[in-house]
Formats: structure tokens, sequence, C-alpha cells
């Protein structure tokens, strides 16, 4: 009888070299995803770890061979899919390691089959639907019940269900074995908490014989699928997220297993469009982890510039001309109240893709800002103008409905972000103001009385804060 584990409770990773030629056998076994040929793998590797006991020199040696072809197999590929999939996805990579905060994993992976086969690969279908809630699995309830309540482990839900399923002799685990699991969990929870959680490549693990070879114990971090919308779903290594969550750990090491075919179209969908459309802007620096080596930079004005000349520390806030969002995320991260006014559909559907990828709360309004709420004041605490309102300086009518917008507008504090005159001096426009000009065209025009100059970017374009005296109390 095969040894089955508990729901919702997967093996603990462990630094030592595998104790029972069951535990070894499997994972040996693992690098093929054919069933017949996993049992056949798993018969010869019987006989071969019975070989070494009995004649240690050729029985490790054989041991040794197994071991590195199948490593070497299983390197190629990966690297293979990798160079099949790159045409067409981009650069991906099936051993790097990504940083993401524990809450953003909220359910659990639709796959549970070999997680060895399915690294690197892409695949469509409705496995990322499922919506099973991580935080609602036994393995997660019995973290709470042991570290947070203080219950003893034999008053756990899963320490029960195990005992009863061994009782009952559905397992094979004896009672010794079962406690064993627990007190390596006891030690697993006190370790993360004095040391938090380091990558496997990092930890002084035992190199002694063939666990040197274990090309995979560098990739058996906190493994995660991405479903279609950029959602982390929970695959392997849930003793070591359970603990990360209870403890808030703000980020913890982890590998991509599985890719959504739709998440990975949507992420060529970035690649074509910054790289064609807009070759010579990158608006914004995409925060989700398979997201980072797109080449993005925000370039044009400085996050941490804006922030420390905002002065207060929550409120509504309006990002004119959104782009994808980069500020609002931001923003919102810091407790703020956001509205990101996009008019350009291009950008749009950027902007409702990353904020469901990201689940950011902040809303999109796809008007211009002559339509949004026309005739009505605009009521916010920061408004966020950077290198848009010189767009409206080109005709008469779209200059008298700036003037329009900025009597209506209502606010404490405004960002104000000036083009560069040079980049525009062939342009015929209606009016054309330099930066000081632009300056005391808002303040006329506007219930904003105080300007300040605040930097400029590397661009040329200068920053400025305006505030009003009547409105910041």
């Amino acid at each position: 009888m095969e040894k089955v584990e508990p729901e919702g409770f997967s093996r603990i990773s462990s630094e030592s070299e595998y104790p029972m030629y069951d535990e070894r056998i499997r994972r040996f076994s693992e690098f093929s995803s054919d069933g017949i040929i996993r049992n056949k793998l798993r018969k010869m590797l019987k006989f071969i770890f019975n070989l070494e006991d009995k004649h240690p020199l050729i029985g490790r040696s054989l041991v040794y061979c197994y071991y590195i072809l199948n490593s070497v197999r299983f390197i190629i590929g990966k690297k293979l899919l990798l160079i099949k999939n790159r045409s067409k996805y981009g650069k991906l990579y099936f051993n790097k390691t990504y940083w993401v905060n524990p809450k953003k994993i909220q359910y659990l992976s639709g796959i549970r089959v070999n997680k060895w086969y399915y690294y690197s690969r892409i695949l469509d279908g409705d496995w990322d639907l499922s919506k099973k809630s991580y935080e609602a699995t036994i393995l997660y309830q019995t973290t709470i019940q042991r570290f947070k309540e203080g219950k003893k482990w034999e008053e756990t839900v899963n320490y029960q269900l195990g005992l009863s399923k061994i009782n009952k002799g559905i397992v094979q685990f004896s009672k010794e074995e079962w406690d064993e699991i627990f007190r390596k969990f006891e030690s697993l929870y006190h370790e993360i908490k004095r040391n938090g959680i380091k990558p496997q490549r990092e930890l002084s693990s035992s190199k002694k014989g063939y666990a040197k070879f274990d090309i995979r114990k560098n990739l058996d971090e906190i493994s995660l699928d991405i479903g279609r919308d950029g959602q982390f779903l929970s695959v392997h290594g849930r003793h070591r997220l359970s603990i990360a969550k209870l403890l808030n750990i703000p980020e913890v090491p982890v590998t991509i297993i599985l890719r959504h075919k739709k998440w990975m179209d949507f992420r060529r969908y970035l690649i074509l469009y910054f790289r064609n459309y807009e070759s010579k802007k990158k608006y914004g620096i995409l925060s989700h982890p398979d997201l980072q080596n797109i080449p993005f930079k925000h370039g044009e004005f400085s996050y941490n510039t804006i922030r420390k000349n905002i002065s207060i520390s929550k409120g509504k806030v309006l990002d004119i001309n959104a782009k994808i969002g980069y500020f609002c995320h931001k923003l919102e991260d810091e407790g703020f109240d956001c509205y990101a006014l996009e008019e350009n559909q291009k950008f749009f559907y950027l902007l409702k893709k990353l904020k469901k990828v990201e689940n950011k709360r902040f809303k999109i309004i796809s008007e211009s800002i002559f339509e949004y709420s026309k005739n009505k004041e605009l009521v916010f605490d920061v408004v966020l103008a950077l290198n848009v309102f010189h767009n409206y300086l080109k005709t008469k009518d779209t200059y008298n409905n700036l003037i329009n917008f900025l009597k209506r507008l209502k606010v404490k504090e405004l960002i104000f972000g000036t083009y560069n005159p040079k980049e525009f001096k062939k342009n015929e426009e209606y009016r054309k103001y330099n930066p000081d000009q632009f300056v005391n065209f808002i303040l006329e025009n506007s219930c904003l009385n105080k300007a300040k100059y605040i930097g400029k970017t590397r661009n040329g374009r200068s920053l400025f804060k305006f505030t009003s005296e009547n409105l910041s109390s």
C-alpha cells in the first residue's frame, strides 16, 4: 500500500539526506511524467539502493550515474522548452528565484501532479480557476492552532485526521513517524521565526554523496503556478508558506512552475506594445515578479521626489493621464484612495489588466479631463498632472477647456510636471508657455495660490508643487 498523506499536508523540506528508500525513490523517479515509466524506475531504484547496502562501491556508483544522467536530461529538457517559447513569449528562467509577499498567495493551484515535469511549461485550460482558499486548508488551520492558539499537536485538526487514517489502515505511517513529521514542523517554525526564510541555494546543506548532484535542490523553494490574471497559486512548500503567513514575513523566495497561456499572452502584449508602440517612452515599474525582466522604467518623474513633496498621509488622489497606473499602484500601497484618469484606450486596457493582476482597488476613469464629472466641482486632496497640461495648449478650444477644468478643481495639493520647451520649438500651438509662465497660468485660473519648484527630470522637465492655503486645513 502506498503512503498517502492527509489532505493539505505536504512533505517537510529537510537538509538531511533522505533516510528512507521510499522517499529517495519517490524523488528520484519524479523526473518522469509517465506513470508506467515511473513505476519501472521505482523498481530499478529499489534494486540499486539495496545493492548499495550490500556492495556500496558498485551501488553508489550506479546511483551517481543514474542521478547525474537524469539531472542532465532534466536541465536539457527545460532549456529546450525555454528556447521553444522564447521567440513568442520572451525570456524566462526555470530556476530563477523570485520574492513574493505571502499575502498575495491566496489560492491553491488546480494541478497537483509532478511539479518537476511542469517546470517552465505554459498551459491553457481552467486549472487556475479552482479558487480553493489557501488559508482554509487543513495545514494552515493546523499552523494557527499550534503556533497562534497554543494547542498541542495532538489537539490540532491535521494531527487528528492523520491519526484516524493510521488507525484505519488507510495510510502506512506509524504513529512514531507521524509524530516525527510534526516534530520537524515545530523545528522548522522556530528556525524561520529566528532567521527568516532563505533561498535553498544559500542554506548550508549537506553536500555528501549524491546530494551534491541534486540540481532540483536549488529549485525546491516555495513553488507557485501563475494563473491567467497573474494570480499566484500555491503548489509546494506549504509548511514554509503557512509559517511565513502566520509570522507576517513580508517576502519569501519562490520559484514559478507553470504559467497560464492567457497570462503569457498578456505578458507578450506588454512586451510588444512597449517595444513597438512606445519605443522611446517607458511608463512605470511593474511590481509583479514575473514582469520584472520586461525592460520598463518610469524615467520621466521620480516617485520618491513626488512622494516626499506630498505633505498629507492619506486622502483622495487623482492621477491625470495615468498611463499604466504606476503612481496609483504606489500610492494605494501607502493608504491613499486613488483615481486613475486615462482616455487612451490602449492604456485603459493595460490599466484594467494590471489593476487586476496586482489586486488593487483604485478607480479607473476612461474619460478626458474635460468630460470627467462635467460642470461639477472636482474635490481631491492631491492631483498629479505630470507632462499632460501642455497637450491642451495646441488649440483655442482645448486651452479654454483647460481653464474651465482648473476652475472646477478643488484640491489641496497639485504636483505639476511641465514639458521641456526645447522639445516643442517647431510645434505650432495656440499658446506657448515656458515653465514659469505655465506656473502663473495655473495660479491665475485655479484655487491654488502658492507654487514651489521641487526638481527637474533628466529630460529637462521641471516639477512644481502647488498648494491652496484655503483648502489645506
